[in-house]
Formats: structure tokens, C-alpha cells, sequence
């Protein structure tokens, strides 16, 4: 038997036609908002107190002008500029910081003994009763780690930050008429990369580079890294240390070369990239009691690799109050002469400290390791 259509049930669609619109009118308003954020990208502007929308219209500065004065229309001349992108120049830094310096007879105690109170308070002891008259405290090694519960912003962000508390040491030592100062490892940071592998400097294949001892090395042109360093020099003057000394200060070198995540528009140089972090250290405590120094290696004072390790003895010399060298007893005085040669003034007794395993004959200055 044939049907007719009204013979069919058909079940109500009242909801159908509502929610089909709706959902039209979300696509679009969602395609229009993507669209529309990527487009007002262009427009935003980042500076220190975060971003900020600045759009193309309203822009427009409104200044009174006084009644009966006639405003001309701005006229503009053409102008040939040329930018030219160099290498800060170091000839004629001289930081100064070496004119009343003293010979040093350091103790120095590595960062393992430091965190263990015991062993701290025996060498504390053994300085105090052995003729030093400064100690000198490994506050961060190359496994980035640091000793004390530093407050910087790098530090609490990545959690590398200590607990040991050394104040009560610093006031000991300060009240037995000993100096004290705190050595830091620069360039050399397993911990923070771990966190950011960004952070690291890289070969020009790609692949972090890693010393032979397994450290890895922190890109020296990275902004974070440089405010990073400054910051811990910063707080350790802060904390009462009379004398900070850089460690790992230095390029690596590689017959490839290396590629920086912010390399400078001038090109890349060692000596600019190491010089630029160690000025930047010093001139952040300028003013204060604490002097810097710098741990070099051997092999860029003997050798002649200041341009490939960035320790060019010279710019060091005017840089820091004090150069400390590895250094055994039969190269001992070679290794002084060498240095003292590009020697900008001062006391070489002074500002060349040898750091060796016992106390060296015939040397006024020297850090025992």
C-alpha cells in the first residue's frame, strides 16, 4: 500500500536551527580573535616594565600652545647615516683597584668543605693558626650549585641556590684579622643548563660544549648568564666578602668554532665576550669595599692564547685587582715575569698570586690549594 509524507512521524527540531547558529557565530568570533592577536603582534612593544599595545592611531602628543603664537609646520632634511657595529675597545680601561693592595697568603677551601661545617671550622682553624691571612671559599664549583641560599632572581627561578649559611664564618674570620674571599666558576655550569639548555654554549655543529672534565659551558653573549654572574658578585659583596675571585672566566676553544644564540651584530670574539662579563662585574661593585680578581689559566699566560681564551693578560691587568695562576715551583718565576711584563702598575708581589700545593719559597703572595 503506498504512503503519503504526512503518514511519516518526524521528531521536532525546534533546538537544531538555534544551536547551529551559535555555533557559526563561535567559529567566527574565535577565527576573528585569532586573527586578530597575531595581527596587533606589530604593535606590541617590551621594555622593562613588561608589554605594552601601542596602536597606530591616537599616538598623537597634544601640547598647548599659547594664544597669538603661530606653530610652523615641522620641516625634515634628509640625513646619510651609516652604522657601524665594532668591538668595545678595552685600551683604555683601567679600573684601579690595585693601588693599595697588599701581598695575599691564602688558604683556600674547596666547595665540599665548605658546606660541611666540620671540615669549614678546621680549616678555618688551620688558617688562623698557620700564618694566612686570607681564606678563601669555593661559593659555586662547575656543577653550578651554589652554596649559600642566594636570593638572585636567576638562582631562585632554577633553583640553584644553597642552604649554608657562612656569615658566622665571614664575622670569625673578619674579628681574627683575616681577609676572606669567595670564588665563583663562571662559564662552567652543569646545574643551570640542566634546567635551560638554551643557556649553553654550542659548537657550530649544534652540540653543547662540554669540557673535559664533563662541564658544560654557558653561552658568554647570553644576557641571563651575564645578569646571572653579576647578580651572585653582587650579593657576595652584599654578604661581607672583602674579594671575589672569578674562576672559568675563558672561552673554550674549537677548530669548528661555535655558534651563540645572541651573537654580537660585530661578530664574535672571545676576548670582547670574556673582557665585557668581567668588566661588568667590577664596575657592579665599584664603590664598595669588595675587590675583584681572576683565575687564569696557565696556558693562555705561557702560551700566548689570550685571543682564542679571551684572557688577554693585559685587559686583565686593568681589569682586576689580582691575577691568580696554577703554577708549580720550577715555573714559578717564569710565570711571574710573563705576567707582571704586560703589568699596568702596582706591586707585582701583590697583585701575581701563584696557586700551588704548598707554600712556595721566596713567594710574598700565594693561595694554597
Amino acid at each position: 500500500m503506498p504512503y503519503r509524507p504526512r503518514d511519516i512521524y518526524r521528531g521536532r527540531r525546534k533546538f537544531r536551527v538555534p544551536l547551529t547558529i551559535l555555533l557559526f557565530t563561535l567559529a567566527v568570533l574565535l577565527a576573528g580573535g585569532i586573527g586578530m592577536f597575531f595581527f596587533l603582534q606589530q604593535y606590541m612593544v617590551y621594555d622593562a616594565n613588561g608589554a605594552t599595545l601601542q596602536l597606530p592611531f591616537g599616538r598623537e602628543e597634544q601640547v598647548d600652545v599659547p594664544e597669538g603664537v603661530d606653530t610652523p609646520a615641522p620641516t625634515f632634511e634628509p640625513v646619510d647615516v651609516q652604522v657601524v657595529w665594532v668591538n668595545p675597545d678595552f685600551e683604555d680601561v683601567d679600573m684601579g683597584a690595585w693601588e693599595k693592595l697588599k701581598p695575599t697568603q691564602g688558604l683556600f677551601v674547596a666547595e665540599a668543605s665548605v658546606r660541611d661545617a666540620e671540615a669549614l671550622a678546621t680549616s678555618v682553624s688551620a688558617a688562623q693558626g698557620s700564618g694566612f691571612s686570607t681564606v678563601v671559599l669555593e661559593m659555586k664549583d662547575r656543577t653550578g650549585q651554589l652554596v649559600w641560599p642566594s636570593n638572585a632572581n636567576t638562582a631562585l627561578g632554577y633553583r640553584t641556590m644553597g642552604n649554608v649559611d657562612v656569615t658566622g664564618t665571614l664575622e670569625s674570620l673578619h674579628k681574627a684579622g683575616l681577609t676572606v674571599a669567595a670564588q665563583i666558576s663562571c662559564f662552567a655550569d652543569n646545574l643551570l643548563l640542566q634546567h635551560n639548555w638554551s643557556f649553553g654554549l654550542r659548537y657550530a655543529d649544534g652540540e653543547l660544549c662540554r669540557n673535559e672534565d664533563g662541564s658544560y659551558w654557558l653561552d658568554p653573549y647570553d644576557q641571563t648568564v651575564r645578569t646571572y654572574l653579576t647578580d651572585l658578585a653582587v650579593e657576595l659583596a652584599d654578604m661581607g666578602f672583602d674579594e671575589i675571585i672569578l674562576a672559568d672566566l675563558y672561552h673554550p676553544i674549537a677548530e669548528g668554532g661555535f655558534s651563540y644564540a645572541s651573537p654580537p651584530a660585530a661578530g664574535a670574539d672571545p676576548v670582547s665576550a670574556v673582557c665585557q662579563m668581567g668588566r661588568r662585574i667590577v664596575e657592579a661593585l665599584e664603590g664598595t669595599d669588595t675587590i675583584v680578581s681572576v683565575r687564569i689559566n696557565a696556558d693562555s699566560l705561557r702560551n700566548g692564547s689570550g685571543e682564542l681564551t679571551g684572557q688577554d693578560v693585559g685587559i686583565f691587568w686593568r681589569l682586576f685587582a689580582r691575577l691568580y695562576c696554577p703554577t708549580y715551583a720550577e715555573a714559578l718565576a717564569s710565570d711571574k715575569e710573563l705576567a707582571t711584563e704586560q703589568m699596568n702598575g702596582g706591586d707585582a708581589d701583590a697583585r701575581f698570586v701563584p696557586v700551588v700545593g704548598a707554600v712556595p719559597e721566596g713567594s710574598k703572595s700565594y693561595l694554597v690549594g
